[in-house]
C-alpha cells in the first residue's frame, strides 16, 4: 500500500505546487481522494516521466533502492471527494470524461464510483449534462446523507435543499446513498457523533482494494466536508513452511505422493493432517500470529478534526484498558494525511504575528495549523503524519530556501506530535504504508 501526492496546494494553485488530489494504491488497485484541476494532466506527466519527477518517501531508508512505478490511471476505480470547494473538485468532469472512455467497441470495464457529501450528484451530472459528455464505462455516483431523521423535518428550507438534484446522467447507473450513523443517540443533532461506513471489505478478496473498508465522518470547514478512514482487515499469519517441510518430506513414500508440499495449501487452509509416521501437523502451532491490518486517515479541509467522529472510530480500536503504545510499530492508525494550510514562521513573528493569531486567522477560515494537525495525530495515535494543502506562500520544489521553510513548518508540527516521524508533502511524493 502506499499514498502518491498529485496536489499539493490550498486554494490557488502555483508553480509547485498543483490542486488537491492524491492516490491511494493497494496491490495496483487505486482510489483518488480529491480531484482538484489538472489531477488527470498530474498523472500523465508523473507516468511519462516518473525518474525525474518522483520524489521518493523521505522516512523510509529503502526508497532509493526501489523501482519508481506511479499510480496508473487505468487503474483508478473510485474517486472519494472530501468536498465541493472548486481546489478539491475541478478536476473531476475531465478526469471521468478520459478514464470513463471505452476504448474498443464492445470492450467491458466496469464503471467508475464517485463518493462525495451532498451536492456531490448535483455537480457531477450539471456538468456532464451542460457539456454533452459521455463516460463509456459508466458512472455510479454516492453520496453521504445527513441522519435520516433530518430528512423527514418539518423545515420546508432544509427539506428543498436535501433533495435539490439534477436527474441521472445517460451513462449513470443507480448507486448507494448513506445516511449517517450516530455513535449516540440515533437522534443525535450532533455532526461530532455522525460517521458512514460506505464501503465494507470483503476479507476474503484477492483484490487489495476489495479487502478495504472505507468510512468517512463529517469534519469542520467552511462547507460540508469529510474525513475518510481506510482500514485492512487483519492479515493472516505466514505458514512456517521451513518447519513443515522436513515432516512431509520424510513421509514422503508413504503418502504416495511425488510431491508432498501440495499439502502446505490444506494446511494453510485450517485442516489438520496426521502424518504416516503418527505426526499431527495442527495449522496454529505452524503459523505465525496474525497481523493487524493497516489503517490510513485522509482528511480534508478541517479546523478542528478532533471534534469529530473520525476520533471516535479510531478510539473503537483500542485495547480494552483503554491504551495503545505510541510508538511507530505499535500505533493505532499507520498514516494520518492532514492539512496544515498556514504556519507561523519566524519571518512572520518578525512582523508581529504570533501563534495565537496565526492560529485563530486559520480557524476562521475553516484551515489548520501544523501544530493543529500534530494535535489531532497525537490524539488518534498515528504512527506518522503527512502534512498537506499549503498555501501558495509555501513553495514545493528542491530549491534550498524552500525546502528549509518546509523544515521549519515540519518542525512546528514534531514539537507537538513528540516525534520525527513527520513529512511535508509535496507534488509527486510517495509514501509508503508497509504491512505490519
Amino acid at each position: 500500500m502506499d499514498v502518491t501526492f498529485l496536489g499539493t496546494a490550498s486554494a490557488q494553485p502555483s508553480t509547485t505546487r498543483n490542486h488537491s488530489s492524491l492516490a491511494l494504491r493497494t496491490d495496483g488497485d487505486v482510489w483518488l481522494f480529491d480531484c482538484g484541476e489538472a489531477t488527470q494532466h498530474q498523472l500523465i506527466r508523473l507516468n511519462g516521466d516518473p525518474k525525474t519527477l518522483a520524489v521518493r518517501d523521505p522516512m523510509d531508508p529503502n526508497a532509493a533502492a526501489k523501482d519508481i512505478v506511479p499510480p496508473k490511471m487505468s487503474r483508478v476505480s473510485a474517486v472519494f471527494l472530501t468536498h465541493l470547494h472548486g481546489d478539491h473538485c475541478f478536476g473531476l468532469p475531465g478526469f471521468l470524461c478520459t478514464v470513463g472512455s471505452v476504448v474498443r467497441i464492445g470492450e467491458e470495464r466496469d464503471p467508475i464510483h464517485v463518493y462525495g457529501p451532498q451536492g456531490t450528484k448535483s455537480y457531477v451530472r450539471g456538468v456532464l449534462d451542460a457539456t454533452q459528455s459521455r463516460i463509456g464505462r459508466g458512472i455510479v455516483i454516492h453520496e453521504m446523507l445527513l441522519p435520516s431523521h433530518l430528512s423527514h423535518t418539518d423545515d420546508l428550507e432544509l427539506v428543498a435543499k436535501l433533495s435539490m438534484t439534477r436527474p441521472p446522467h445517460i451513462d449513470e447507473l443507480e448507486g448507494s446513498d448513506f445516511f449517517a450513523s450516530s455513535f449516540t443517540t440515533a437522534e443525535s443533532m450532533n455532526p461530532a457523533d455522525w460517521y458512514w461506513t460506505i464501503i465494507t471489505g470483503n476479507e476474503q478478496g484477492k483484490s487489495g482494494a476489495s479487502r478495504l473498508t472505507v468510512q468517512a465522518s463529517p469534519i469542520p470547514h467552511t462547507v460540508p466536508t469529510v474525513g475518510y478512514f481506510i482500514t485492512e482487515p487483519q492479515i493472516p499469519g505466514r505458514l512456517r513452511a521451513d518447519q513443515i517441510t522436513p515432516i512431509l518430506q520424510r513421509n514422503k513414500a508413504a503418502l504416495g505422493l511425488k510431491n508432498p508440499m501440495i499439502l502446505l495449501s490444506k494446511i494453510k487452509n485450517g485442516e489438520t493432517l496426521t502424518m504416516p509416521d503418527g505426526t499431527i501437523l495442527v495449522p496454529s502451532e505452524f503459523t505465525e500470529p496474525a497481523r493487524r491490518g493497516r489503517r490510513v486517515l485522509i482528511l480534508g479541509d478541517t479546523s478542528n478534526a478532533e471534534d469529530s467522529a473520525l476520533v471516535k472510530l479510531v478510539d473503537e480500536l483500542k485495547k480494552p484498558d483503554g491504551t495503545f503504545n505510541s510508538n511507530a510499530e505499535e500505533c493505532l492508525v499507520d498514516l494520518v494525511i492532514h492539512e496544515a494550510t498556514n504556519s507561523c514562521l519566524a519571518s512572520d513573528i518578525a512582523t508581529g504575528l504570533t501563534l495565537d493569531s496565526v492560529e485563530s486567522t486559520t480557524i476562521e477560515h475553516g484551515h489548520s495549523t501544523p501544530q493543529m494537525a500534530a494535535r489531532f495525530a497525537r490524539r488518534v495515535g498515528a504512527g506518522r503524519l503527512v502534512l498537506n494543502h499549503f498555501s501558495s506562500r509555501y513553495k514545493g520544489d528542491a530549491d534550498e530556501a524552500s525546502l528549509l521553510v518546509m523544515e521549519e513548518v515540519r518542525q512546528l508540527a514534531v514539537d507537538v506530535f513528540g516525534n520525527d516521524r513527520v513529512v511535508c508533502a509535496r507534488d509527486f511524493m510517495n509514501v509508503s504504508v508497509p504491512s505490519k
